[in-house]
């Protein structure tokens, strides 16, 4: 089964901005190719260390709305110049939970 039929909640696509920091690290810009309800794909830079170990990521999904979130790496593929990751992640503040949902549904009707 692939990783698109796993998903039970519905994703938003696109490219959005985003930047995410390992622990001990500053932040880094990357871009989101899919975002969900608690889980996205991103385009990294390079590879993140491997393991349970939480990270930080912001997710700019409108001009004037960026999402803070605590993050955990569920998988990874390099390619030549970038590094394909699969997140899970946790949004901070609980506004931004409850609103990532309806977003993701206006912009899959923007989408289709």
């Amino acid at each position: 089964m692939s990783d698109a039929n796993r998903r039970i909640f519905p994703r938003a696509e696109g490219e959005y901005l985003a930047w995410f920091q390992v622990p001990g690290g500053s932040f880094e810009q990357c871009v989101v190719l899919d975002i969900g309800l608690d889980g996205a794909c991103l385009v990294l830079p390079h590879a993140l260390p491997e393991g349970n170990e939480s990270f930080e990521v912001e997710f700019q999904l409108a001009p004037d709305w960026m999402v803070r979130a605590k993050a955990t790496l569920l998988w990874q593929r390099p390619n030549s110049d970038f590094v394909l990751a699969g997140i899970r992640y946790r949004p901070v503040r609980s506004a931004d939970r409850n609103l990532i949902g309806p977003w993701v549904h206006r912009q899959r009707k923007v989408q289709s």
